[in-house]
């Protein structure tokens, strides 16, 4: 008999080492190690890596297959959570403009808020197109969101409500300042009041009325809208134009009945002698407040 050694049998793993093993190579092989290369380093047979790739479905075809289906299917659901998003978003924008066109107080939307919206709005679209796992997704970080945004909600509110005040106080003010500057009762340095009186809210609410009257008349092709022009009478009044607003307007009625506008010019000239005789309540106010009456008088 020969002497020659014989080759040492390789050793049989058990059960639980082959699942382990087959589990590693198809990790490796979706992470995009080389065939030969897990054979190697797992030291596996050829024919058995190979059969478990083609069983478990990790051949390098079946990953890439995969790989283009994942993209092709992340693709649509981008696509879905965009038109989702660009739907949500038209109906904020409609909602705020209605909220601005309503008599009640206007609170604008916080970001938060709207990332939440558009999120539910994703999740609801993802869900009807039946992309279940993209919407649980999206659902978890619509959650983590809302969980924070109550867990802050105590704060948020009166900072919102100190927000409120203190932005409703500055529309106040800038009114009031812009109501003495028409009135002819402001100067650079003065501070607003608290609220208006009558007299300096009718003077100002008339004063305003009348100039847009004269304009309209004296330029009837001026496409401004009606808000642009009051905008304007305010930064007028800013320059002090209203200062020597009695002799403007006296001015005013010469050209109107030039024009033919004369029922308007007799309007112009009723309003400058009722203002006159309303002038020295104006300017006890002013007076008694602590500002000064820089009209003609």
């Amino acid at each position: 008999m020969s002497d020659a050694p014989r080759p040492a049998k390789r050793q049989r793993r058990t059960t639980a080492s082959l699942t382990a093993l087959r589990h590693l190579a198809r990790e490796a092989a979706e992470a995009g190690e080389p065939m030969r290369e897990i054979a190697r380093r797992l030291d596996l047979p050829w024919s058995t890596l190979t059969k478990w790739a083609r069983e478990d479905g990790f051949r390098h075809k079946d990953i890439a297959a995969r790989q283009a289906a994942a993209a092709k299917a992340q693709d649509e659901a981008d696509h879905i959570r965009q038109q989702a998003e660009l739907a949500a978003r038209r109906t904020l924008l409609r909602d705020e403009e209605d909220e601005e066109e309503s008599d009640e107080p206007f609170m604008p939307r916080s970001q938060t808020d709207e990332e939440i919206t558009l999120a539910r709005a994703r999740v609801g679209a993802l869900l009807e197109a039946g992309y279940i796992p993209e919407a649980e997704q999206d659902m978890r970080a619509a959650r983590r969101l809302t969980s924070l945004q109550s867990f802050a909600a105590p704060v948020r509110a009166a900072t919102e409500a100190a927000t409120q005040q203190m932005r409703q106080a500055q529309m106040n003010a800038a009114l009031y300042r812009a109501a003495l500057q028409v009135c002819a009762c402001w100067e650079e340095g003065d501070t607003p009041p608290d609220h208006l009186p009558w007299v300096v809210s009718a003077t100002f609410q008339k004063r305003l009325a009348i100039t847009r009257e004269v304009v309209l008349a004296v330029d009837p092709d001026d496409e401004g809208s009606d808000q642009e022009l009051t905008e304007l009478l305010l930064q007028l009044a800013a320059m002090g134009w209203f200062r020597n607003f009695h002799p403007l307007l006296r001015q005013a009625i010469t050209t109107l009945t030039l024009q033919g506008h004369h029922a308007l010019a007799e309007k112009v000239g009723g309003f400058i002698k009722a203002e006159e005789a309303a002038l020295p309540t104006l300017i006890q106010w002013c007076h008694a407040n602590g500002y000064g009456y820089h009209g003609e008088v």
